[in-house]
């Protein structure tokens, strides 16, 4: 799959995270966590493991959790000084609520960044002033993140906001763009993933649903593990043009693992698909680890895979423990291990062994723009996985 050296590592360091954020895959709605989140996380021994020689080739590091986030992992500071001494040059993109650890914590991460002279930063991900950031970004207490984020900025270490985008914190977009752009702080204002488009009958009007978020129930003795509690408007969509028909209660015995139907994509099979890979071309040539170790094509695959995916748990699943890197098994033992020289390949140009041909997972994520191909049952969601 790659021809060059892995230059760019895209790395889940945990899947602890204080927040509780509706879109996320680590729980239904905000809710109970969900079973494949095990609550685990790579220490500095790994880094050991992937060993000096490969960290010091790596030119981008994005700490960036599908289901965690990376500040709740302990060894963090420690991992991040190791990876600097292996190359003092590396890029470093902390992705992070800022609701976890102290300010302690903060000033040693801010002062270390500092002397990279804007190489390495903190993306902070908040997403409202004050408490409107807790609609969405449910338990990140404000006056804690503020305070994290002050102590780090006044250490003159880099940073970036990334603000999503939703009906409630339009009043807040003014507010934030004075404090950025009072610090010198990058602001990026996007569009969230996590709504969902239903066509019409007709199929020429779309309605969006709303984002439903669901509270925990703690009693164990209930039916229900959590009730609907209130949903999220997307920004700029007409009140009109939304649907608000959700479940008003979930268990997670109801839950089973899966993503894509695969019978639902069976006429990919023989077809000309053509994958421009977000994760490996002329300049990028990236890997996803996540927080038990595993190597991984990408974000949207792993994450999948976590969730069961019938096709990727085929692809991945026997192999799961050849694709972590231990002290017999090195991280170029891996990427020399089949799914990467063959499976990968095959599942990008329709030569899977299977009744799609195709990755389903590429073809939702890489498939080349010019092309169109979907089903008539799929749903979009308004925004995508960014995998930045």
């Amino acid at each position: 799959m790659y021809y060059k050296h892995i230059n760019q590592i895209h790395i889940e360091v945990t899947d602890r995270c204080n927040a509780e954020c509706p879109a996320c895959p680590r729980s239904h709605g905000g809710g109970q966590v969900m079973p494949y989140v095990k609550n685990q996380e790579l220490g500095l021994k790994y880094f050991h493991l992937l060993g000096k020689d490969f960290i010091s080739k790596i030119r981008k590091w994005n700490f960036c959790g599908t289901k965690g986030d990376p500040a709740s992992a302990q060894e963090l500071f420690e991992i991040l000084d190791y990876i600097l001494d292996c190359n003092p040059e590396t890029e470093i993109d902390i992705r992070t609520n800022g609701g976890a650890r102290n300010t302690k914590f903060w000033q040693r991460v801010g002062e270390r960044f500092r002397s990279t002279r804007g190489r390495a930063r903190v993306v902070w991900s908040i997403d409202g002033w004050g408490e409107t950031n807790e609609i969405y970004r449910r338990n990140v207490k404000w006056d804690k993140l503020y305070e994290n984020l002050m102590t780090y900025i006044k250490t003159g270490a880099q940073s970036k906001w990334e603000f999503s985008h939703f009906a409630h914190n339009e009043k807040d977009v003014e507010i934030v763009e004075n404090f950025c752009a009072r610090y010198q702080i990058e602001l990026y204002v996007r569009e969230p993933f996590g709504f969902e488009s239903i066509n019409s009958e007709d199929g020429y009007k779309s309605k969006f649903k709303s984002m439903p978020v669901y509270k925990k129930v703690d009693d164990i003795e209930n039916k229900t593990d959590s009730y609907l509690e209130y949903t999220i408007k997307p920004y700029g969509i007409p009140e009109e043009d939304l649907n608000h028909d959700h479940n008003p209660e979930y268990s997670l015995k109801s839950w089973t693992p899966g993503f894509y139907d695969t019978k639902q994509w069976t006429h990919l099979k023989n077809s000309e698909v053509k994958i421009d890979c977000m994760v490996n071309n002329d300049i990028r040539h990236e890997i996803f680890i996540d927080s038990n170790g595993m190597i991984m094509p990408c974000c949207f695959t792993a994450s999948k895979y976590i969730m069961g995916d019938e096709q990727l748990v085929k692809m991945y699943g026997p192999y799961e423990k050849e694709l972590i890197v231990t002290e017999t098994n090195s991280i170029y033992d891996v990427l020399d291990h089949k799914v990467f020289r063959k499976t990968m390949p095959d599942a990008m140009s329709g030569k899977l062994d299977d009744e799609v041909g195709y990755c389903v997972t590429c073809v939702q994520h890489c498939k080349n723009r010019d092309q169109i191909i979907s089903h008539p049952d799929q749903h979009m969601g308004v925004g995508q996985m960014n995998p930045d």
